[in-house]
């Protein structure tokens, strides 16, 4: 084989593999009702409690991208719920796409205080938080103790791609 034809060779072997890259589909985001959502774990210190919630794809792949939106659970309903954007170092960050195969997951960091602010004397205890992932509709719901002060203020990280500690 000649210097030349084995340049032109790779050559092509070069623009077909480009070629394959660049048409590669990104997968449609992820839909609720093919996410299962359960508490990771959690930790606290200092009045702060952190908490992680693991995202399992139990369908085709998909993707999610950005902040789910939040809401505390008590024994009686829904209780008051602020949710902010970061907040803590582990929490902050930007946005990105997390592609999900099936039997893949991805999480979101949570944390709250648990020490009553202002005029609290008391904060609610919730019992469950209802997490709907981005651009999806419907809830997901995941068991979990709560007493987060502030109005019920949660601090959320983005959806993280793999399982994350909250520590």
């Amino acid at each position: 084989m000649t210097k030349a034809a084995l340049v032109a060779m790779l050559t092509a072997a070069v623009l077909a593999t480009q070629a394959v890259s660049d048409s590669q589909v990104v997968p449609p985001r992820c839909r609720t009702a093919q996410l299962h959502a359960k508490l990771f774990d959690s930790s606290g210190a200092a009045g702060t409690i952190v908490f992680s919630v693991a995202l399992r794809n139990n369908g085709a792949n998909c993707t999610l991208r950005g902040y789910p939106s939040l809401r505390l659970v008590g024994a009686q309903g829904p209780l008051p719920t602020h949710v902010v954007r970061g907040g803590l170092a582990i929490l902050n960050g930007s946005p990105q796409l997390v592609l999900l195969a099936r039997g893949r997951r991805a999480s979101v960091l949570i944390s709250y205080g648990d020490v009553p602010s202002g005029s609290e004397r008391s904060c609610p205890h919730g019992t469950a938080l209802r997490l709907r992932p981005p651009g999806s509709v419907g809830w997901l719901s995941i068991r979990i103790a709560t007493d987060a002060c502030g109005r019920g203020t949660l601090h959320e990280s983005p959806v993280l791609a793999g399982v994350r500690h909250a520590a």
